[in-house]
C-alpha cells in the first residue's frame, strides 16, 4: 500500500471481507471469500483453486461472477497468468491481460484487462493452489488488490491445509474402522474407572478389576461372541460378563496376567462351542494400570483343519509305508523280471564254433564297450536281435533298459509319436501325455528293428536325435535331452534303399558307424549240430519230452537243407520234431512235406494232385522208402500201408532206380 492510498480504505476493505467470511469454514468459507472479494474489488471473476498432482492443472473450489452462477472447473496452467502465480506467489497485470496471454482462450473471450493472483502456500513452503481476481476494465487500484489478495491468500492457505488434514484424519479413521469392522478378530478395550498401581497385592487387584473395569469400546465381532447384535449393546458391560469369577480357568488366567506385569498373555478359550485365541495387553501409564486391550480370534476352523491335516498325515504315513513296501516289491519284481528276461534270452543262446561265428562274436565284443551306433545286417532269422541283446548286455548300459521298436509294425502316422512321445491335445485322440521310446531308453539302448521301413518324413528327426541327442515331443516346443545308444537292424540293403530315394543318405552314413554282418546259416553249416543239440535240450524241457539226441540220418537232413529261414527255421523244425517225437531220439523226417533240399529250386505245385505227389515223395525219401513200421512213411503220413501203396499207384510214384 502506497502513501497515496488511504489507510482507511484498505482497512475498510479488509474488515468488510473478514466480516463476511469469519463464521464460515470449509467449502462455505471459499464460496464466501470469492463473493466478498468480487464485491470489494469490483472484480468480474474471482476464483480459488487447488493445485492438482503433477503441478500442471488447477481444480477450482469456488468461483464467483456478479450476476451469474459459474460452476467449478479444471484448467491447464500453461499459457495463463496463473502459471506465474504458482511460481512467484504474487502476480498483477493492471491492464491488457488478454493481449499478454493470447493462448488463454477464456481470458480472451471475456476480454480480461486486469488480473491479480496470489499463491496459496502450505506451512512447509509447497504450493497448494491460488486465489485470483479478473476484471474486464483496467484495475482501479492494483496495489490495494495485491495487498488484499495476499492477506486472504494466507487465510485461504490455512483453511485449505486444515481441510486436507481433516480429510486425511477422516480417511485414516475410516480405514481403521473398516479394518476393525471387517476383520475376523473381536476387539475390546477395557477401562478402569479408577486406575490401580501395579504393585498392589494380587487379590486386591482382582477385586479392583471386577469393581471398576468396564467395556469402554469394542467392535461388532466382540458383541456377537456374547449373543449381541452390535457393539453399542456391549459397551459399558463389566468384567464379570467377559471373565466370570465362577470360571476357575478364567481366574487362573487373570492371576497369570497380573504376575506377568500385565504385559502380554495369549491363551485358547472355548466359548459357545468355539475355540478362541485370546490375547490381552495392559494399558499402563506411570506405574498404574488404566485398562487393557483384549482381542479374540475364532480359530475353530483352524483347529478343524489341523485335525484334518493330522488325520491326513497319519493316512499319508500309512500310504508312504505302503508305497515303500510296494516299491521294494517292485524292485524285487523288476530284478526277477530281468532274471526271467535273461533266462529267456541268455547270452549263451548264441551257439556255434565256426569261423564265421567266431568273427561275429569278436565283432560284438569290440563294439559293445563303446557308445557307437551299430547297424546289424543279415537275412531273416539269422539272430539279429540276439546280437543286439549281446551288445547291450556286454555294454556299460546293461543296467538300463533295452527298448525295442519294430518300425515295420507301426503305421507311418504314429511312428513319431511312438519314438518321441506327444503332449496332451497334440492330435485327435491324444487325450494324455505319452512318453516316447527315446525317453524310455534314456541312458540305455534303443533298438530299431526293420529300420528301412522308417517313413522318410521321420528320418530327419531321427538324424537330429542321433546328432544332438535331443528332440521335441509331437505337439510340444519343449526340448527333451536324452542319452541313448542306437542299434539298428535290417534284412534289406540300406545302400539300395538310398539309391532308390527311400532312405536318407546322411542318416545311412550316421547309422553305418559300425556295421555288423550276421552270416546266414548256410554259411556256417558246421554250427548246425551244436544248434540242434541246443534246441533239442530247450524244447525237451519245455514240452516235457525226454529226447536225448538226433539220429545220423536226421542230422544229415539238417546239413543238406538250404535253410532259407536260417536259425529261426531250424528252431521251428526242431521244436515240431520234439513235439512229434515218440522215442528218445529224433529219427523221423524233420521237414514238412514239400520242403526243399540244399540247392533245390523246384517250382511250387500247380495242382492238388501234384502237391500230394510231392508230399508222398518227400515222406518216402525221408524214410529211405520204407513204407511199413513205426518209422515208415505210412506212419509219418498217418496212413495205412495199403492206402499209401494205392495212392502211390494212382499218382505214379515209383522208387528211383
Amino acid at each position: 500500500m502506497s502513501a497515496a492510498e488511504p489507510a482507511g480504505d484498505f482497512e475498510q476493505v479488509v474488515f468488510g471481507i473478514a466480516k463476511g467470511v469469519w463464521s464460515d469454514t470449509g467449502e462455505d468459507f471459499f464460496r464466501s471469500l470469492v463473493r466478498e472479494l468480487s464485491h470489494s474489488l469490483q472484480a468480474d471473476l474471482v476464483l480459488v483453486g487447488v493445485l492438482q498432482s503433477g503441478g500442471k492443472r488447477i481444480r477450482t473450489l469456488a468461483v464467483h461472477a456478479p450476476g451469474r452462477e459459474v460452476a467449478t472447473f479444471e484448467y491447464d496452467l500453461s499459457g495463463t497468468p496463473c502459471e506465474g502465480v504458482i511460481g512467484k506467489q504474487l502476480c498483477c497485470y493492471p491492464a491488457g491481460t488478454h493481449r499478454l496471454f493470447p493462448r488463454d482462450a477464456a481470458l480472451v473471450k471475456m476480454g480480461a484487462e486486469g488480473y491479480v493472483g496470489a499463491a496459496l502456500m502450505a506451512s512447509n513452503g509447497n504450493p497448494l493452489g491460488l486465489l485470483s481476481a479478473i476484471t474486464c476494465l483496467p484495475l482501479a487500484n492494483p496495489k490495494l488488490a495485491q495487498a488484499v489478495l495476499q492477506i486472504f491468500a494466507s487465510r485461504a492457505s490455512a483453511e485449505m491445509e486444515r481441510l486436507e488434514h481433516q480429510e486425511t484424519v477422516a480417511r485414516t479413521e475410516q480405514r481403521w474402522r473398516e479394518f476393525v469392522t471387517h476383520g475376523n478378530e473381536a476387539m475390546v478395550r477395557l477401562a478402569l474407572t479408577q486406575p490401580i498401581a501395579l504393585d498392589t497385592p494380587e487379590d486386591q487387584q482382582i477385586e479392583h478389576y471386577y469393581r471398576y473395569a468396564h467395556v469402554a469400546d469394542c467392535n461388532d465381532q466382540a458383541a456377537a461372541l456374547f449373543g449381541l447384535t452390535s457393539a453399542s449393546e456391549l459397551i459399558g458391560a463389566g468384567l464379570e460378563l467377559l471373565s466370570p469369577r465362577s470360571d476357575p480357568e478364567q481366574m487362573e488366567r487373570l492371576r497369570a496376567f497380573i504376575k506377568d506385569g500385565h504385559r502380554f498373555s495369549q491363551v485358547e478359550r472355548t466359548f459357545a462351542d468355539r475355540t478362541l485365541l485370546m490375547s490381552r495387553v495392559g494399558i499402563i501409564e506411570d506405574g498404574n494400570l488404566l485398562g487393557a486391550w483384549v482381542t479374540g480370534r475364532d480359530v475353530s476352523p483352524l483347529k478343524q483343519a489341523e485335525a484334518q491335516v493330522r488325520a491326513l498325515n497319519r493316512e499319508l504315513e500309512g500310504r508312504v509305508e505302503e508305497l515303500t513296501q510296494l516299491r521294494a516289491r517292485l524292485e524285487q519284481d523288476n530284478a526277477y523280471l530281468k532274471d526271467e528276461i535273461r533266462a529267456d534270452h541268455p547270452s549263451d543262446e548264441m551257439v556255434g564254433s565256426s569261423l564265421a561265428f567266431q568273427e561275429l562274436i569278436n565283432r560284438i565284443q569290440l563294439v559293445a564297450s563303446t557308445s557307437a551306433t551299430v547297424l546289424i545286417q543279415g537275412e531273416t532269422g539269422t539272430g539279429k536281435e540276439l546280437v543286439v541283446r549281446a551288445i547291450h548286455n556286454l555294454s556299460d548300459r546293461r543296467e538300463r533298459p533295452l527298448v525295442k521298436v519294430n518300425c515295420a509294425a507301426i503305421s507311418a502316422g504314429l511312428i513319431e509319436s511312438e519314438l518321441f512321445g506327444h503332449v496332451k491335445g497334440a492330435f485327435t485322440g491324444a487325450l494324455e501325455r505319452r512318453i516316447g521310446r527315446f525317453e524310455y531308453a534314456d541312458r540305455g539302448t534303443l533298438f530299431l528293428d526293420e529300420v528301412t521301413e522308417l517313413p522318410f518324413e521321420s528320418q530327419a528327426k531321427l538324424l537330429r536325435v542321433l546328432q544332438e541327442q535331443e528332440f521335441e515331443p509331437v505337439g510340444s516346443n519343449r526340448t527333451t535331452k536324452v542319452d541313448v545308444r542306437l542299434l539298428a537292424a535290417t534284412n534289406r540293403s540300406l545302400a539300395e534303399a538310398v539309391r532308390e530315394g527311400r532312405f536318407r543318405m546322411d542318416l545311412y552314413y550316421r547309422l553305418l558307424v559300425v556295421p555288423v554282418e550276421v552270416p546266414p546259416l548256410r554259411e556256417r553249416r558246421e554250427d548246425i549240430p551244436q544248434l540242434a543239440a541246443h534246441f533239442i535240450r530247450r524244447y525237451g524241457r519245455q514240452f516235457g519230452r525226454r529226447v536225448e539226441g538226433i539220429s545220423p540220418p536226421a542230422m544229415q537232413q539238417l546239413l543238406d537243407y538250404h535253410w532259407p529261414g536260417n536259425i529261426r527255421e531250424l528252431e521251428n523244425v526242431l521244436a515240431r520234431a520234439v513235439v512229434l517225437c515218440q522215442g528218445s531220439q529224433l529219427d523221423a523226417p524233420l521237414f514238412a512235406p514239400g520242403a526243399e533240399a540244399a540247392g533245390a529250386s523246384e517250382a511250387a505245385p500247380r495242382s492238388m494232385e501234384e502237391a500230394e505227389r510231392r508230399h508222398i515223395q518227400n515222406a518216402l525219401a525221408a524214410t529211405r522208402w520204407i513204407i511199413e513200421g513205426s518209422q515208415g512213411a505210412a506212419a509219418v503220413l498217418g496212413l495205412s500201408p495199403s492206402t499209401l501203396r494205392s495212392r502211390m499207384r494212382r499218382l505214379g510214384v515209383q522208387r528211383p532206380v
